[in-house]
């Protein structure tokens, strides 16, 4: 993405000038294509909202884009200065009742009942049905999305248990490194653990190969599959890849639904593990979250010893934390199942629909689905040509793609005296506040995420497929990550990002990595560039500029 001349103009439509919105780049640093605007935006809005109503926040979620790209807001979804007296009694409720239950409520109520739509999704032949029952799949997949984030919406909660224990520990122990009381919430098991350890796996059976290891040093990701498939150690290589893959390739960059996941296109992981074959031992995702167990350890017993003669303050200890200890698998497993997996098989009868418009004629490829709205995707099954269309929307996200758009829209709301709503102050933790710039050109501000200082080369990761360029010790500029992400952590020695707070995602898996982290600069990846020589102080929150190239 390319910076904008102040000549560029950002058109805003006319029913978004009068609330607040952000552009939310942390899950759409690109244009959205149409499709995944329909599926994805309206359902995140419609389920968030529910999820929320339904445990009593007095707030509403909305997602709308502009130019193609995503934006935020929260409204009230009571008119101002009324009082709801059932609200109230809800949200009292989650706050005494729900929180302390959360992580037993994700496994035993929410993930099992979002569980039966994945499956039968994941499941049914899309080539065997007829037009009309593919149309009708589509309708129903949409509202499989909605009912996934709903749950979504109610799992968001968490992030208070994690903040209200963070708030009390810096308060009570003051520590020099506010990130600290996270490090006692990091080294659970969760999916994402999971997926690391089984590319891990497979990255040692390639270095315990020499035939195995030839072709992955030798050959470019695109060529392997086909390189493995000519000797009886790749084929027997490939199944332990593609049941690998059966199990975790069910995931992609961001949220876009254009995005092809790595079932479908296996170079990204491929390429991971041609990164993995650089690592010793100490690159083993196990190692790290055997260390972020006894860090964990270390640090919740010392607290628990300091507080021993103060038995009120160690049981509101011990209660926040049996709270926010479910705060890293519900975070990581939600995203897994609802983010992961849950937006993936929209794809598969997706991409049946763009296989039999485009054999239609109706279409140019397969892929131009993604640039209709999901009303016109009906129209073209009912025989309109939508070519034309799909070429001019796709014409135009070239466009804005070249394009930053602006950060907020309208005027923040008026400061109110008093804590702010417990949801949005988790949130501010997710997302980040807005920091005060540097004035010196070589230093950059943010957030400081996980502790530790790191000196390496920077290099600018936008997308998966860019991870190849990392080598070991540099540090990755990115503007965001997600759980797919996770294994290029193995590689680094810290990270910068454009977005995020201390509770996002990049900031957790740096603290499970113990590597220094930096979050929410804004204008990393836009300063930064490729071979510069960095020192990221992950406790303080600067990124120095030593040398520009």
């Amino acid at each position: 993405m390319t910076s904008h001349s102040a000549a560029v103009e950002f058109p805003v439509p006319p029913d978004m000038r009068g609330g607040f919105w952000q552009w939310d780049k942390m899950h759409a640093p690109r244009p959205l294509t149409p499709l995944s605007q329909d599926f994805m935006f309206d359902n995140v809005s419609s389920g968030f909202t529910a999820g929320m109503d339904e445990l009593g926040c007095p707030l509403g979620f909305a997602m709308k884009t502009v130019n193609y790209y995503g934006y935020a807001a929260m409204y009230p979804l009571d008119p101002p200065g009324q009082d709801n007296p059932a609200r109230r009694a809800r949200y009292a409720r989650t706050m005494s009742e729900v929180l302390p239950r959360m992580g037993e409520l994700w496994e035993k109520e929410w993930l099992p009942s979002i569980l039966p739509a994945l499956k039968k999704a994941r499941e049914t032949n899309y080539a065997s049905l007829s037009d009309s029952q593919l149309l009708a799949t589509l309708e129903e997949q949409r509202k499989d999305v909605h009912n996934r984030y709903t749950v979504h919406g109610k799992i968001n909660f968490v992030t208070i248990s994690a903040s209200m224990f963070a708030d009390f520990y810096n308060e009570v122990f003051s520590p020099e490194d506010p990130t600290e009381p996270y490090a006692i919430l990091q080294g659970f098991p969760t999916r994402s653990l999971d997926a690391g350890r089984g590319l891990w796996r497979l990255s040692r059976k390639i270095k315990q190969g020499a035939a195995l290891r030839q072709v992955f040093e030798k050959s470019e990701p695109s060529q392997i599959t086909a390189q493995l498939e000519k000797t009886p150690e790749g084929k027997e290589f490939l199944k332990d890849f593609r049941a690998y893959l059966d199990e975790f390739g069910w995931r992609s960059d961001a949220f876009d639904l254009s995005d092809a996941t790595w079932r479908e296109d296996p170079r990204i992981p491929l390429n991971t593990l041609q990164g993995y074959l650089r690592l010793g031992d100490e690159g083993d995702p196990e190692v790290r979250y055997q260390e972020s167990i006894k860090v964990r350890e270390r640090l919740l017993a010392a607290a628990r010893s300091k507080l021993g003669k103060d038995p009120v303050r160690l049981a509101r200890f011990n209660q926040l934390y049996e709270m926010a200890r479910h705060y890293l698998p519900i975070t990581e497993n939600h995203n897994f199942y609802i983010d992961q997996i849950g937006n993936a098989v929209v794809r598969l009868p997706v991409t049946e629909a763009g296989r039999r418009l485009a054999g239609k004629g109706l279409l140019n490829g397969p892929d131009d689905i993604f640039m209709l709205h999901m009303n016109e995707v009906g129209e073209c099954f009912n025989g309109k040509d939508q070519r034309s269309l799909a070429s001019k929307r796709r014409a135009e996200i070239e466009k804005w793609s070249k394009v930053i758009p602006v950060p907020v829209i309208g005027e923040p709301p008026p400061h109110h005296d008093g804590p702010p709503d417990p949801l949005v102050g988790a949130f501010m933790k997710m997302f980040g506040l807005p920091v005060e710039p540097s004035r010196d050109p070589s230093v950059i501000t943010g957030i400081g995420a996980s502790a530790g200082v790191a000196r390496g080369r920077a290099r600018i990761v936008r997308s998966l497929a860019e991870g190849s360029k990392l080598q070991k010790g540099d540090i990755m500029v990115c503007e965001m990550t997600m759980p797919p992400w996770t294994p290029l952590f193995s590689t680094v020695s810290a990270v910068v990002a454009d977005t995020g707070g201390v509770l996002s995602h990049c900031a957790i898996v740096s603290r499970e990595y113990r590597m220094p982290c930096v979050v929410g600069t804004r204008v990393g990846t836009a300063v930064i560039k490729d071979g510069m020589m960095l020192t990221v102080d992950g406790s303080k929150g600067i990124v120095r500029i030593d040398a520009r190239s």
